[in-house]
């Protein structure tokens, strides 16, 4: 089969839309990907076999702005419909799978006139991740109307879709009941970790070394509001009090980061929080390697009570314990493998005593680690998932759509 990857970012890097491509690949079906163009970049090549097409849309058509107002008007994106129609047609392509909700209603309108399915595989609660950006003033405001513009064009772009794809149960059951589709019509792929792969990646003994001397918590990702490290800063001076050598170490970049910088310096921790930048991929298992504990502080929210990031995973699978909010789907699996403890989302106090608890009983750090490498091992992990997607396009051919 055919299949043409839509996505509206430059591509790559992305975890999940490799380890899809890579998985469909393998299972004897052809992949194209189409995506925004960069300079420097060429607009056509093969990356592990796949085919990347890339566009460059006009200034007016690209950018957040445009996602934000331009597509709650027009709903069909004109560059990324003309664009889609080509590429459909050149390559002969037999089932579009579009990556996020922003171009899913551009992607139905080309899949219904060229006869072809569709997967819409939704990466987050879109309308509540809307939410979650909107950091200023007048973006607060228009939020609210945004929203509900948002939650409609989901609602038919669900419903218009062949199939849709989600990250987690969470997630499966806010389409189900929100959006009014059968339950048969969505899948659950989870950003689980292809263990085979990461487990490979080569441990960088310095990076290791580095942090020997501390009692290592680590948070490693995109850094923005709802993703609660102000909680951990906070955290920090109550868990120096019993782990005087406790080092905080963030890994990344983006979104709140000046903020977060300010409020280091207010809580007098600058010497225990340490940023380091955002690293590359290949260097995130030995920042988790160099870790006591791997923290995951998310604010509970509509977005993040519908997702989950591919973090947890990488940290249980090298065996280390994580500390997680009480997000939805973070407690649920962290819970059920035992392979951390839960606070209560945005309570400092709460996370630091979870911290102080692993730290005052090695037993407790190993139990977890170890039972959260078990349930990468046994059922949190890529080659699991990957069987649902293979077997979601296998249903597509089989039914004839």
């Amino acid at each position: 089969m055919r299949i043409l990857m839509l996505l509206d970012t430059f591509f790559p890097p992305d975890i999940r839309v490799e380890k899809e491509a890579r998985t469909l690949l393998q299972a004897g079906h052809e992949v194209y990907l189409l995506s925004p163009a960069r300079n420097g970049t060429p607009n056509d090549e093969l990356l592990d076999g796949i085919r990347v097409i890339r566009k460059k849309p006009p200034l007016f058509f690209s950018g957040r702005a445009w996602i934000y107002f331009g597509l709650q008007v027009f709903t069909v994106h004109p560059f990324w419909k003309k664009a889609l129609e080509a590429t459909v047609e050149e390559y002969k392509i037999e089932a579009i799978h579009v990556h996020d909700l922003p171009l899913v209603k551009t992607g139905i309108y080309v899949a219904r006139r060229t006869g072809i399915p569709l997967v819409a595989d939704l990466h987050e609660n879109y309308p509540e991740a809307i939410r979650t950006w909107a950091t200023t003033w007048t973006m607060r405001f228009v939020t609210p109307i945004m929203i509900k513009r948002w939650k409609r064009i989901e609602k038919h772009s669900v419903q218009q879709a062949d199939r849709v794809i989600t990250v987690v149960d969470e997630a499966k059951e806010h389409y189900v009941r929100d959006c009014e589709i059968p339950p048969e019509k969505a899948t659950v792929v989870m950003n689980t970790e292809d263990l085979d792969y990461f487990c490979s990646l080569p441990i960088q003994k310095e990076i290791v070394q580095r942090y020997e001397p501390y009692f290592t918590i680590s948070y490693i990702g995109g850094f923005g509001r709802h993703r609660g490290l102000h909680t951990a800063i906070l955290a920090m001076p109550q868990i120096l009090k019993e782990v005087p050598y406790a080092r905080l170490l963030l890994v990344g970049s983006g979104g709140n980061g000046p903020e977060l910088v300010q409020m280091v310096r207010e809580q007098n921790v600058e010497k225990e929080v340490e940023f380091t930048g955002w690293q590359p991929f290949e260097l995130v298992s030995s920042y988790i390697a160099a870790s006591d504990i791997c923290l995951i502080p998310h604010i509970s929210s509509g977005h993040t009570n519908s997702t989950i990031p591919h973090k947890i995973f990488q940290s249980m699978a090298i065996g280390k314990p994580v500390v997680v909010s009480s997000a939805k789907p973070l407690a649920r699996i962290v819970k059920e493998a035992g392979a951390g403890l839960v606070y209560p989302s945005g309570d400092a106090k709460a996370l630091a005593e979870a911290v102080i608890g692993i730290y005052q009983d090695d037993t407790l750090a190993t139990r977890l680690g170890e039972a959260g490498k078990r349930a990468a091992n046994e059922k949190y992990n890529w080659k699991i998932e990957a069987n649902k997607l293979v077997a979601l396009y296998e249903g597509l051919e089989n039914s004839g759509r």
